[in-house]
């Protein structure tokens, strides 16, 4: 065994293959002894050696292949606020409205939507307002009334199959019955329905649920009328069933063991809403208590996606929840893919909707689309790509292992191999290396609407507050760390030096000159990029700050704290000493105050930290989306809001009040620059840097346009499969000469066994 284990293996090994299962017992008696079994030992390690990770002629199908690091939790619109949960869900269920899939900047479009609504307002007496008229303090009531395009249908699903009497069929299952199988898609009796206003409304009403915690509630709450007071009415009505069950059920009664075996279902529909009313069963109408253009762009999330009351009825099923099935990990939707695997933590596939209603690829983008071959399938029925499929791989290097041998269709580049990708020559723009370019690759680079900021708490005595020797502070500390610095060190050079909160790709960021920080960062026209003030203007204003060479009234150093959840980041120390080597040049000490995740987020919240990282995607491209992240009312000790700075200037505040219900033009962007001029002066936050996204595709996968707002833009894409298998075999080749040197390695260390076994068979003869 052990001879045959070696030799196995080491012929894996030369040939850079997977090694197989070990050989067993069994296999031994089978091939037998002498020649022979050395040649069934050949054929079987030929056989069994190999590196596709995909059953035979699996990527001959119109299908895309990709790998995923973390196990998505939460697939329940309501409650799912992560990009990798997103990257799911989003293709699943279907806003009233999504973005442009080529057109920059982002333009909103109708998705089950019949068109773009436009607001109505109305003033006090609920007359209609002109919108020449329509100001923030006459306005007391805006209108979006969505009609949606007849005719769409949900996915198959086991939840609308129902009997004549109008019951689940599945309402009387056993437990024991259902949990045979994997996945609501592959139960024998399943049924679809047309979509219809009532679901719109009904999942806006479910953001109001408490124990649903849907992270958005607090934001769109301040606007849609009512919502507040719904949520009041639903906490009610649960205390209430909880109450009734507990009279029921006596003493010893545990709510969680029950809630959690025969789910409560509250009537979502009962309460009144104001603010999202069903007009007909096309037609539902949004009411807000004032001027908020941005709901449309929360309303092509995911959060105002359609749910049918049939989903939560049948996911409270008491077998059904028993066998482990709910709508955090199996949505229902109408999108042009449903989720037919998911096992979180080893394969996610999804397969095209058949139920899928008409849509078509693009007919216009942004200028150079045509030219890049994007406009190819313009009028086309989409999704191309029938199939996806994701696989876990917790590890960077294995992933882009099996990018480079084909068997994954795109791939981002980790740091650990840009410099094998990527060449940055001096003054041009990044390229790709002669391998990658051998390959047919293709380098897609986009700015990502994002911003990274070490943020500084304003109720810390040291480093918070208005004074101007506390700005002066802060500025000095942003002018000594160097964030091109760090994006050369760390990032191999991919993200812009900050110069605000709001990044490009976002109305109201101004580049070059004109966007430039001027407190801390000048422009330098030659390399056409920000640049950090010299270090000498920081040591100035450290000596106005009231630390003149970093040293405090009483002559000790200035000692600061970063507070942080980051131990187990293997990068956190380096990076780490990098901000330590910086501030040193000022004078100040820099320490570490680490923490586990749960401690770190309770400091946050009671305000029990000094320095700490930040970082912010958006979710809609408006500058409000950052902008509000430093408002006041917004702040995470006083207000459990997502300001976790705990900035409150009187002046930024009341620009932002103005600006934040206002439509993009020059008097909005005239209040943008001054809010933006009032928050670099007063340096809440050292501004870090955008980050920039490095894409790599491969030539058979089509229609590649990185799109920063939405994640359902798979339907877009096109696999040339024939290429991929071709290319896939071409680079996957047994290297036969090894093969054959292998092979006789172990005919000479399996020559004695072979020996024993002819003798042994002699003599039995």
């Amino acid at each position: 065994m052990r001879l045959n284990l070696f030799a196995r293996t080491a012929f894996c090994v030369l040939t850079h293959r997977r090694i197989p299962a070990i050989i067993t017992p069994m296999e031994l008696r089978v091939t037998g002894g002498g020649r022979a079994g050395v040649t069934g030992m050949a054929l079987l390690l030929v056989a069994s050696c190999s590196n596709n990770p995909y059953r035979p002629d699996e990527t001959a199908e119109s299908a895309y292949f990709s790998t995923f690091a973390t196990p998505p939790t939460k697939l329940d619109p309501t409650s799912a606020y992560y990009s990798h949960e997103g990257a799911i869900i989003d293709q699943i269920y279907e806003p009233p409205f999504t973005y442009h899939y080529l057109k920059r900047p982002y333009e909103l479009v109708p998705m089950t939507a019949t068109a773009i609504p436009a607001p109505v307002y109305l003033d006090a007496g609920g007359a209609v307002l002109p919108e020449t008229d329509a100001t923030a303090d006459r306005v007391k009531r805006v209108q979006y009334t969505i009609k949606i395009q007849p005719g769409i249908r949900y996915q198959d699903h086991p939840c609308f199959a129902r009997t004549p009497d109008g019951r689940s069929v599945y309402a009387d299952a056993a437990a024991a019955d259902l949990e045979q199988y994997e996945y609501p898609s592959s139960f024998p009796e399943q049924a679809s329905r047309t979509l219809k206003a009532a679901d719109y409304a009904l999942q806006i009403r479910r953001l109001a649920d408490p124990r649903l915690a849907s992270p958005i509630f607090s934001t769109v709450a301040r606007y849609v009328e009512g919502l507040t007071e719904l949520q009041q009415t639903y906490t009610e009505m649960i205390e209430a069933a909880r109450a009734a069950r507990r009279e029921a059920a006596g003493a010893g009664y545990n709510q969680e063991q029950d809630e959690k075996a025969n789910p409560l279902v509250i009537d979502y529909m009962a309460p009144e809403l104001p603010g999202c009313v069903v007009v007909d069963e096309l037609t539902y109408r949004i009411t807000l208590t004032t001027r908020y253009p941005q709901i449309l762009y929360w309303m092509s999330m995911h959060f105002f996606a359609p749910v049918p009351q049939e989903a939560i009825d049948f996911y409270a099923l008491p077998s059904v929840t028993a066998a482990q099935f709910s709508l955090n990990r199996c949505p229902v939707g109408t999108g042009a893919y449903y989720l037919e695997t998911f096992r979180p933590n080893e394969l996610i596939v999804l397969e095209e909707n058949p139920n899928y209603h008409g849509d078509v690829y693009p007919s216009e983008g942004e200028p150079g689309d045509r030219e890049a071959g994007l406009l190819v399938d313009a009028g086309k029925p989409v999704p191309f790509i029938r199939r996806q499929v994701y696989r876990m791989e917790k590890e960077a290097i294995p992933s882009w292992n099996k990018f480079l041998q084909g068997y994954v269709d795109a791939s981002g580049i980790a740091s650990d191999v840009f410099d094998q990708a990527i060449e940055m020559a001096a003054g041009n723009d990044p390229s790709l290396s002669p391998a990658m370019a051998g390959k047919g690759m293709r380098l897609l680079t986009d700015i990502r609407t994002m911003l990274w900021w070490t943020a500084f708490n304003f109720k810390d005595d040291v480093v918070g507050g208005l004074a101007p020797e506390r700005f002066k502070l802060r500025q000095a500390i942003s002018i000594a760390l160097d964030y091109n610095e760090h994006l050369d060190v760390f990032f191999n050079g991919r993200g812009l030096a900050a110069q605000g909160p709001i990044p490009p790709g976002i109305y109201g960021y101004r580049a070059g000159e004109a966007g430039t920080n001027p407190f801390t960062d000048v422009w330098d026209p030659i390399r056409a990029k920000h640049v950090r003030q010299p270090i000498e203007e920081a040591r100035q204003l450290m000596v106005e700050a009231g630390y003149p060479d970093g040293l405090t009234p009483d002559g000790q150093p200035l000692t600061l704290y970063l507070d942080h959840a980051a131990g187990l980041d293997p990068q956190f120390r380096s990076r780490f000493q990098w901000m330590q080597r910086g501030l040193d040049r000022i004078g100040i000490k820099l320490k570490e105050r680490g923490t586990d995740l749960s401690r770190f987020r309770a400091k946050r919240n009671s305000g029990e930290w000094q320095i700490s990282s930040s970082g912010w995607l958006a979710d809609y491209p408006d500058p409000e989306n950052f902008l509000f992240l430093f408002y006041g009312p917004n702040g995470k000790v006083d207000h459990g809001g997502p300001n976790t700075c705990n900035y409150a200037s009187e002046e930024f505040d009341e620009l932002f009040r103005q600006l934040e219900t206002m439509n993009n033009g020059p008097e909005r962007m005239a209040l943008i620059d001054r809010a933006m001029h009032v928050i670099q002066r007063d340096a809440p936050a050292v501004w870090q840097f955008y980050p920039v996204s490095f894409s790599l595709a491969h030539q058979w996968y089509h229609n590649f346009k990185p799109h920063q707002m939405s994640y359902s833009t798979v339907r877009f894409r096109r696999i040339d499969a024939a290429t991929r298998v071709r290319f896939q075999a071409a680079w996957n080749r047994p290297r036969w000469e090894i093969v054959a040197g292998a092979l006789a390695v172990l005919v000479v260390l399996g020559l004695p066994g072979m020996i024993r076994v002819w003798r042994s068979e002699r003599r039995s003869a």
